[in-house]
């Protein structure tokens, strides 16, 4: 039987923190006027859950320091960020952090006890471990 080396995640620092909100619009104002912050930048993603139904999520971004702001909404359908919005409302949903190798690090984290939420093809996986008390984010260097 191999056995599995795992190691510590190596990171220089979050890249930003994701926030779920039910009306980006206004959550977006509230974040600009109490912290000055902007412009945003907002892209809508299209995708499809586990299985096979599709979904819409808008997500919008802005600079706070060394980190960015994520808010993001549902608009349509079922993903994993209206699954947490109907357990919590509203709230912190993940740190998210750049990684060369996210399959990697993905057996990685899981061989230690993590469990992965979502992932996708390489670029991108929702994790969870017992005792961090949030969900974190791997995302492949270069992406943003």
């Amino acid at each position: 039987m191999e056995s599995r080396r795992t190691h510590k995640l190596q990171v220089e620092g979050p890249d930003h923190i994701g926030i779920v909100v039910k009306d980006i619009d206004k959550v977006k104002e509230t974040w600009s006027a109490m912290f000055s912050i902007g412009p945003w930048e907002s892209h809508i993603m299209d995708g499809t859950d586990a299985n096979g139904h599709p979904f819409k999520v808008r997500f919008v971004h802005a600079q706070l320091g060394t980190v960015r702001i994520e808010l993001i909404q549902t608009l349509e359908g079922r993903s994993v960020y209206s699954s947490f919005s109907d357990i919590i409302g509203e709230g912190l949903h993940h740190i998210s952090f750049y990684v060369d190798d996210v399959e990697a690090e993905v057996a990685n984290l899981v061989a230690q006890g993590a469990k992965v939420l979502e992932k996708g093809t390489g670029e991108y996986a929702y994790l969870e471990k017992s005792g961090l008390g949030i969900i974190f984010e791997l995302l492949k260097t270069g992406l943003t």
